[in-house]
């Protein structure tokens, strides 16, 4: 019995170790085919759908190429306003830094530190815009709006998104070779669990509260 239980395990962990590193491969391909800029917002849209259909529907039985390829076509215009804007934004965090070094000695801290907590800012809108955006179907500024303000007031869940990247980076940086396999999908579903769980929490605090009305 208990070997049967061991065997069961094990089989599912190895299930789970070929699926994310077929899907990450699959966001490598279509980030590539789309010329990397255009490809990597629906690229990235895509792996979250499929990974949201892993975790909140329990539906590992989806054909992932045909989900990957179809949600790559069908969202690549509406997902790439939402990946350019937040390259752009990127971008200007980089000029930021390079001017940091220009500016007098007087500013520098002051300018650092409110650098810093932008780009905070922009971290905590970046791990959830994806998950609200295979979650909810709303208004283009909506997702921005709505990734910062859940993201905010859920510090707990948004602290533990931000240290299980953080940890993934580290663990990339000291093995590589696992970077084509499992950089992204890994990422993606420690941020789309942490953030499933957040709206879940949200959903039925609307539901208790549309009771009592």
């Amino acid at each position: 019995m208990r070997t049967g239980l061991v065997d069961g395990k094990l089989y599912r962990i190895c299930e789970w170790i070929t699926r994310l590193a077929y899907v990450n491969l699959l966001w490598i391909f279509f980030t590539i085919i789309g010329l990397v800029i255009f490809g990597i917002a629906p690229a990235t849209v895509a792996l979250f759908t499929i990974i949201r259909k892993w975790i909140f529907f329990h539906d590992t039985e989806i054909p992932v190429l045909k989900t990957f390829a179809r949600t790559y076509k069908c969202e690549f215009w509406r997902a790439n306003r939402i990946g350019l804007l937040l390259m752009a934004i990127a971008y200007i965090f980089y000029i930021d830094i390079i001017y940091l070094a220009h500016v007098p000695p007087e500013w520098k801290l002051p300018f650092s530190v409110a650098l810093l907590i932008i780009f905070l800012f922009y971290m905590v809108m970046l791990l959830y815009v994806f998950p609200i955006y295979v979650h909810y179907e709303l208004r283009f500024w909506q997702y921005m709006k709505y990734a910062f303000m859940i993201g905010m007031a859920n510090p707990l869940m948004t602290l533990i998104m931000l240290a299980s990247v953080g940890i993934l980076f580290l663990i990339l940086m000291y093995i590589p070779g696992l970077i084509p396999f499992f950089s992204i999908s890994l990422a993606a579903l420690a941020v789309m669990g942490s953030a499933l769980r957040v709206f879940r929490k949200m959903e039925e605090k609307q539901a208790i509260w549309q009771q009592g009305k």
